[in-house]
C-alpha cells in the first residue's frame, strides 16, 4: 500500500460515524474479512480507560484493552488519542449472518453498533491511522507507515518549519493478535544538534498529502546530556541527582553512521604511564607494514614486535617461530599482544592494555573493542561486552586482538595452540579458570583488516572443539555462512535430563491447544512432563480441553486466585521433580522439534543458570533477542526493530551469546538453581520484571544466562492475557519497575553486557550514548542486589 492509498482511506474513517451513549463516544466498523477495530472515550474524563468485550452471536470471545492510539482523535486533540482498539474473529467464525459486537467489559454499554458479517464487504482503514511516531529520547525519534511500499516516505516539522525527509526503510511489528499481526515499515531519525539547545520543541510528521502521521509531539534535548549542561554552574547535589535521573530516563544518542564523529569528540580515557614492557605478535596474511607503521606512533614506547611467516590459513602461526621470538628478543616482555597483520592500532592500544594488566593483577588476558572499515572509507564500530564464554565459542570475538600475561601466553604456546583462537581460549583449558580474569577495554584500540572470515571460522570451529575437550565436554562444532565475524554453531553432547514443561493459562483455549499442540514433537524427543497450571479458567472449552489433557498424557494443576505469573511458576516448581525446568507461555508456538534439545544443551553447562530463545512475532518481527538493562532505566527485549532473518548488531542473532537476563516466555532452568534462588518474587514482581529478577539472582550466584538463536518460536507476547481488564495495570507497572531500580539500579545503570559505548534509548544496538559513559577497563563480575526491606 503506498502512501496516497493510505490517505485515501485515512480520509474514509474520518467520516465514520460517532455514537454517544452515557455521555460515552464510541464507534465499531469492520477492517478486514476477519478484522474489526473501534474506540471508546469519556469526553469529560479523558484521563479514563476502557475495557471493551467482544462477542459474537452473542457469545463473550475476547476481552480488549481500548488503549491504541486512534489517528483522527489525535487530529481532534481529544486526550492523548489512545482510546482504539481491534481484533480478528476466529477463523471458523467468518460466516454469513453471524452478527459481531462490542461490548464494554463489565458494564455491558454497547460501543458503536454491531456488524452482521457478510463474506463480501468494504473494508475500512486500521484504526491505528496511516502511522504512528515516537520520542525515543534527545534528537531521536522511530515510528512506522502503513503499508510495506519500501519508498515510504515522511516530512519532518519542528516548531511548524520543514526540517527534513525520511525514508521508511526498516521493518516494525504492529497487532494485537496472530490474526492482525503485520509487519509494517519503520523510520528512525535524528533532528540537526542545534535542536539540542535546552528549548521545549514541537514536532510533527505528515505524509506527501500532508496527511498527518505522528504528533505533535513536544520534546526537549540538551546538548552532552543535562548533567553535562549543568556542570560548572554550582549546582546542588540534589539538582545533580536529578539531572543525572534525567539523563536515566531520556538518554541523548547520537546514530552509528556518526561514529568517526563521535570517536574524535569522545576519546580514549587517559590512563597513567606504567612500565611494563610488551611484545607483539602480528599473524595472517595482511599488511604487516601498516602494522608496524601504527605501532611505531605508540603512546607506551616499550615494546617489541615480531611478523610471523603465514600458514594455510589467515590467524594460524607456527608455535615454535612465536616461542623462539618470546625466548629472545621478548625475553623480557610482561605481556603479550596477538594480532592479525593489516590491524591498525590506536595510539593508546599499548598503554592501555599495559594499564589493564597493572590494574587487574589477576588478570590473564585483555581483550578490546575494535572497528571495521568499509570500501567507501566509513568506519563503524564493534562494541563488546564483558567476557562473553559463549559468544567466544561461536564467534571469536574477542580473539582478533588481544593480550596475554607472559605465563598465560607461555602456557599456550606449549600446548602446541597454532591459531589465535586456540592462543586466546586455552587461557579457559582449566575448568576453574575464573572468567574474572579475563578483562574487557571498552573503546576501540584497533580497526580490524578484512580477512578470510570463512577460513578463520574452520580454524574457530578446531579451536573451540579442542578446548571443550580439554574442559570433558563433547560438542560438535559447525562451520556456519560468516558474517562481519567468523560464525560457528556449538552443539554440546548431553545425557537427557528430567525435564518438565510448566505452562500457566486462564482460557483462550485456542492459545493453549495451539501450543500444546506445536510442541508434542519436542516433548516426544526429550520424553519431557508436561505440567498445565490453570488459573481459575471459567471457559468450558478450555475446561473440557484441560480435562483431556489430564486423561491423556499432562498433569493439570489448579491454583485459583488473582494472575500472578510468579506464583504459578514457584507453585508448579515445587510439585514437580525435575532436574530441568521449562518455563513456556500459552502464547508461544514452536516452528520444529529440535528447540528445547538446544535449549537442554546450552544448560548442560554446569555454570549455566538459564537458556532463552530467540522468538518473533507472527509478523516475523523479532520479539525477543535477550535482554538489555539499562534502557529507559529499565530493562527491555533486544532487536525489536530487526525482521526475523537479520544478521542482528554484531551478528548477535546468529551466535548464542550471554546476556544479563532472558524471558521467561520461553526458559530453561534447573530446578535445584530455581530454589536455591527463592524462585521468582511473588511480592515484587507478580507480573513484570519476574524473569529478570530471576535471572539476576542467577548472576549473583556465578550462573550464566545464555541466549540462543538456534532455537526460534513465534510468540504473540501477552494474547494470553490480552491487556489487563483492572484499571490499575499501569500503576502495577510502574510499582514493578520501582521495584526493579530499587533492587538492581546499579546494574541497570551498566549492564556489563551492554557496551557503554552504545545508546540507552528504547531501542539497543541501534545508537551511540552520547556522551559515552564509564569507559573504564571492566571484568565479569556478577552485580548484588540492593537489600530491600519490605514494605519499601
Amino acid at each position: 500500500m503506498d502512501i496516497k492509498a493510505v490517505t485515501r482511506s485515512s480520509k474514509r474513517y474520518n467520516q465514520l460515524p460517532s455514537f454517544a451513549r452515557g455521555g460515552l463516544r464510541s464507534a465499531f466498523y469492520r477492517t478486514g474479512e476477519r478484522g474489526f477495530a473501534g474506540y471508546v472515550f469519556d469526553p469529560d474524563e479523558p484521563s479514563r480507560k476502557f475495557s471493551v468485550e467482544m462477542l459474537i452471536d452473542g457469545f463473550p470471545f475476547r476481552v480488549i484493552r481500548a488503549d491504541a492510539l486512534v489517528h483522527t482523535l489525535i487530529q481532534e486533540q481529544i486526550g492523548d488519542g489512545c482510546y482504539g482498539f481491534s481484533c480478528a474473529l476466529p477463523t471458523a467464525a467468518v460466516n454469513d449472518k453471524a452478527v459481531v459486537e462490542a461490548r464494554l467489559a463489565n458494564l455491558g454499554t454497547a460501543v458503536g453498533t454491531p456488524i452482521t458479517v457478510t463474506l463480501a464487504t468494504d473494508q475500512a482503514p486500521h484504526p491505528l491511522g496511516p502511522g504512528s511516531l515516537r520520542w525515543l529520547g534527545g534528537l531521536r525519534f522511530s515510528g512506522w507507515i502503513a503499508g510495506r511500499d519500501e519508498s515510504a516516505a515522511a516530512n519532518v516539522h519542528v516548531d511548524g518549519t520543514l526540517i527534513a525527509r525520511v525514508r521508511a526503510t526498516a521493518w516494525t511489528h504492529v497487532g494485537t493478535s496472530e490474526e492482525d499481526a503485520r509487519a509494517v515499515r519503520a523510520f528512525d531519525f535524528y533532528l540537526p544538534e542545534r535542536f539540542a539547545d535546552g528549548a521545549v520543541h514541537q514536532l510533527t510528521i505528515n505524509d506527501d498529502a500532508r496527511e498527518n502521521i505522528g504528533g505533535p509531539l513536544v520534546f526537549i534535548a540538551y546538548p552532552d546530556g543535562l548533567r553535562a549542561t549543568l556542570v560548572g554552574q554550582g549546582i546542588s547535589n540534589e539538582e545533580r541527582l536529578r539531572a543525572e535521573l534525567f539523563d536515566q530516563l531520556i538518554p541523548m544518542s547520537l546514530p552509528l553512521s556518526q561514529y568517526r564523529g563521535w570517536r574524535d569528540r569522545f576519546p580514549d580515557s587517559s590512563c597513567p604511564p606504567v612500565a611494563l614492557r610488551g611484545a607483539v605478535i602480528i599473524v595472517g596474511p595482511g599488511a604487516t607494514d601498516d602494522t608496524l607503521e601504527s605501532l611505531r606512533q605508540q603512546t607506551h614506547a616499550d615494546w617489541v614486535a615480531a611478523s610471523l611467516p603465514q600458514t594455510s590459513e589467515p590467524t594460524g602461526f607456527h608455535t615454535e617461530l612465536a616461542r623462539a621470538f618470546l625466548n629472545e628478543d621478548g625475553a623480557n616482555c610482561e605481556f603479550v599482544v596477538f594480532a592479525l597483520a593489516g590491524t591498525l592500532f590506536a595510539p593508546s592500544a599499548l598503554r592501555r592494555i599495559a594499564s589493564a594488566f597493572a590494574e587487574f593483577t589477576n588478570a590473564q588476558a585483555v581483550y578490546c573493542d575494535l572497528d571495521i572499515q568499509t570500501d567507501d572509507g566509513s568506519v563503524w564500530p564493534l562494541a563488546f561486552p564483558v567476557f562473553d564464554y559463549e559468544r567466544a565459542l561461536e564467534q571469536g570475538y574477542c580473539a582478533h586482538l588481544f593480550a596475554l600475561r607472559r605465563d598465560a601466553a607461555e602456557r599456550a604456546l606449549g600446548n602446541h595452540a597454532a591459531s589465535i583462537y586456540r592462543v586466546f581460549n586455552s587461557v579457559l583449558d582449566n575448568a576453574s579458570a575464573p572468567y574474572s580474569n579475563i578483562v574487557h577495554l571498552p573503546g576501540p584500540l584497533g580497526t580490524l583488516p578484512e580477512f578470510d572470515k570463512t577460513a578463520a571460522g574452520a580454524a574457530l570451529a578446531a579451536a573451540s572443539e579442542e578446548h571443550l575437550k580439554r574442559k570433558g565436554i563433547g560438542a560438535q562444532a559447525t562451520l556456519e555462512p560468516a558474517g562481519i565475524l567468523p560464525n560457528v554453531y556449538i552443539k554440546r553432547s548431553f545425557e537427557r535430563p528430567r525435564i518438565t514443561i510448566i505452562i500457566p493459562t486462564r482460557n483462550r483455549n485456542a492459545l493453549l491447544h495451539g501450543c500444546i499442540e506445536s510442541i508434542r514433537p519436542a516433548i516426544k524427543r526429550t520424553q519431557a512432563e508436561l505440567v498445565v497450571v490453570d488459573n481459575d479458567s471459567t471457559d468450558p472449552d478450555t475446561l473440557s480441553y484441560l480435562a483431556k489433557l489430564e486423561k491423556r498424557d499432562a498433569t493439570v494443576l489448579r491454583v485459583p486466585g488473582d494472575f500472578n505469573f510468579s506464583r504459578l511458576n514457584n507453585y508448579a516448581v515445587k510439585a514437580v521433580d525435575a532436574e530441568i525446568l521449562c518455563l513456556l507461555n500459552n502464547d508461544v508456538k514452536a516452528l520444529d522439534e529440535s528447540w528445547l534439545e538446544e535449549m537442554l544443551g546450552r544448560v548442560s553447562d554446569a555454570d549455566v543458570g538459564a537458556v532463552g530463545t530467540l522468538l518473533v512475532w507472527p509478523s516475523g518481527v523479532v520479539q525477543h533477542g535477550g535482554v538489555v538493562l539499562g534502557p529507559s532505566f529499565a530493562a527491555t527485549h533486544a532487536f525489536n526493530d530487526r525482521i526475523d532473518d537479520d544478521f542482528g548488531y554484531s551478528d548477535l542473532l546468529r551466535v548464542a551469546h550471554e546476556c544479563s537476563a532472558v524471558t521467561a516466555a520461553c526458559m530453561v532452568t534447573r530446578r535445584r538453581d530455581y530454589l536455591d534462588v527463592g524462585g521468582m518474587d511473588e511480592v515484587r514482581f507478580p507480573v513484570n520484571f519476574n524473569d529478570v529478577d530471576y535471572c539476576l539472582k542467577l548472576r549473583a550466584l556465578g550462573k550464566r544466562i545464555v541466549f540462543t538463536p538456534h532455537a526460534k518460536l513465534v510468540h504473540l507476547e501477552s494474547a494470553s492475557r490480552g491487556l489487563d481488564v483492572r484499571d490499575n495495570k499501569k500503576e502495577r507497572f510502574e510499582r514493578e519497575l520501582q521495584n526493579l531500580r530499587a533492587k538492581w539500579g546499579s546494574v541497570l545503570a551498566a549492564d556489563p553486557y551492554y557496551s557503554p559505548m552504545l545508546s540507552l534509548d528504547p531501542i539497543p544496538f541501534s545508537a551511540l550514548a552520547w556522551p559515552s559513559r564509564a569507559m573504564q577497563p571492566r571484568s565479569n563480575i556478577p552485580s548484588n542486589p540492593t537489600q530491600v526491606p519490605a514494605g519499601f
